[in-house]
């Protein structure tokens, strides 16, 4: 009887850590609830126009959205919330962008893939603890020399994407050069490029 309890225990144990793995695709929500989701290729204000994605539902890896979680407690100290505009992507939507883009500077070749479509990077901004917008230094996918990391994070306009760079920096984050709002996971390229649709 003893050992039939113990096999059990460890069967329950197995089930609940597979459940919970660190891979999963997580809703940011369900784990940040006070983070405004506003993704942009859910709807048509974005670079091409159209809406690329059938909803709103921002879904990152669990590990991922973890460090998030890092950050927003760090913007909330600072009397600031996340603002995200863009997570996971599917593929069949990176290869969308790819055939869209007029600088394909800007977007991850598809054959190479995209950190999104891993489900290992976020493109977001904050607002204030009302959901407000504060200044930022340049709109979403402006792609342009101002949304370039070294002069968006300068001067007056640059105020709040240094504190997004510094929390997101705490937190794990890793920036890239062309596009002040985007962060990458520093391990992405330990998940599969997924085409699971949103």
């Amino acid at each position: 009887m003893v050992r039939c309890v113990a096999v059990i225990v460890m069967v329950l144990a197995r089930v609940a850590a597979a459940g919970d793995r660190p891979g999963d695709l997580v809703e940011v929500s369900s784990v940040i609830p006070d983070a405004v989701i506003d993704l942009k290729y859910a709807t048509a204000d974005n670079f091409t126009g159209e809406a690329l994605y059938a909803k709103g539902v921002c879904k990152l890896r669990r590990s991922v959205v973890a460090r998030l979680a890092k950050a927003a407690t760090l913007f909330r100290a600072e009397q600031r919330r996340l603002l995200v505009w863009d997570c996971y992507r599917p593929t069949s939507v990176q290869q969308l962008l790819w055939d869209k883009a007029a600088d394909r500077r800007y977007v991850a070749n598809p054959r190479r893939g995209s950190r999104h479509s891993r489900g290992a990077a976020v493109d977001l901004a904050v607002v204030d603890l009302d959901g407000e917008p504060v200044l930022l230094p340049t709109k979403f996918d402006e792609f342009s020399n101002a949304a370039h990391r070294v002069r968006a994070l300068v001067g007056d306009r640059g105020i709040e994407a240094r504190r997004l760079a510094r929390a997101m920096k705490k937190a794990g984050f890793v920036g890239i050069p062309l596009e002040w709002w985007h962060f990458d996971a520093p391990d992405s390229a330990r998940y599969p490029l997924s085409n699971e649709p949103l």
